[in-house]
């Protein structure tokens, strides 16, 4: 990425961006059709380098850090941090850099966010690209264990109650323990690099615990599986065979409510299949978006 800044959401957040061209002015040629990277929950653009390295040269690229993630600023409410926050954010980011149509590619939480986005702006979106996610819910079904789900209420009123104790395990914990036990939960090692991973972790432990959770309980809630029926925008679906953060069942029934939407299951994928098997999942893009 060539060139980052700054701008600020309506409620006054500082939300972080960088694109993929250096000109003075933000203005593209009307032919030209941007990628927009949405990340997945606790991330800061960990899953892309492979997608940015294989597109750049063909494609202008923008990415953003979500309120309370990466270079972003933590909102002034942590509560505001809803899928909706994050389209508006999103939608403030594009009328900035005078984009009237993107291709929206969301991992994880990020295909929750552009679902949603899409619904509300669906005309500002080209086409459609969820990968390695879910329509809703996403603790229902995480490691097919519903648990987390219902302990997190009493994990919120912990966190509200002590926050700076917890804050301080949480950065202790977080990169080193819990880091071992979910890179050996998920990740396919013989298919991507522990180093690739790593970024995710350090991201995770430097989150200010109350957004964190605060956005947890959020997507506990979202269901944006309403909009599927009614979405006209082409959409390619990805999703790794072997995910059991949001597992691949779940992308199969996007695919049949989502209209003439397209898929595809990397086979022993996981929940970071575009780290691990990059050379299937950038071809299937690319052949997608020329298609359309």
């Amino acid at each position: 990425m060539n060139y980052s800044s700054y701008y600020f959401a309506e409620d006054g957040t500082k939300i972080w961006y960088a694109t993929s061209w250096t000109a003075d002015t933000h203005e593209l040629p009307d032919e030209e059709i941007p990628l927009v990277l949405c990340d997945g929950f606790a991330c800061d653009g960990f899953i892309w380098p492979y997608l940015i390295d294989h597109f750049h040269e063909e494609y202008h690229i923008v990415r953003w850090h979500y309120r309370g993630h990466g270079e972003s600023e933590d909102p002034a409410d942590p509560l505001a941090v809803s899928i909706e926050d994050l389209c508006e954010d999103l939608l403030r980011l594009l009328d900035l850099l005078e984009l009237e149509k993107v291709h929206l590619v969301g991992h994880s939480m990020g295909v929750q966010v552009i679902l949603t986005f899409c619904a509300l702006y669906p005309d500002r979106v080209a086409t459609l690209v969820p990968i390695c996610g879910t329509y809703k819910r996403p603790l229902d079904t995480l490691k097919n264990d519903d648990t987390l789900g219902k302990l997190l209420p009493y994990i919120d009123r912990a966190v509200n109650a002590i926050p700076n104790q917890l804050q301080t395990v949480w950065r202790t914990v977080m990169p080193s323990k819990l880091s071992r036990l979910l890179s050996k939960a998920e990740i396919n090692g013989a298919l991507v690099r522990h180093s690739d991973f790593l970024p995710y972790l350090q991201h995770v432990s430097e989150m200010d615990i109350r957004v964190y959770f605060a956005m947890l309980k959020e997507l506990a809630e979202h269901s944006a599986e309403e909009y599927l029926p009614k979405i006209q925008t082409p959409t390619l679906i990805i999703t790794g065979e072997k995910d059991t953060f949001t597992p691949s069942y779940r992308s199969v029934e996007m695919h049949k409510m989502i209209p003439d939407s397209e898929l595809l299951i990397v086979p022993n994928g996981t929940h970071i299949a575009p780290l691990e098997l990059p050379d299937l999942v950038n071809a299937a893009l690319e052949k997608f978006l020329r298609k359309h």
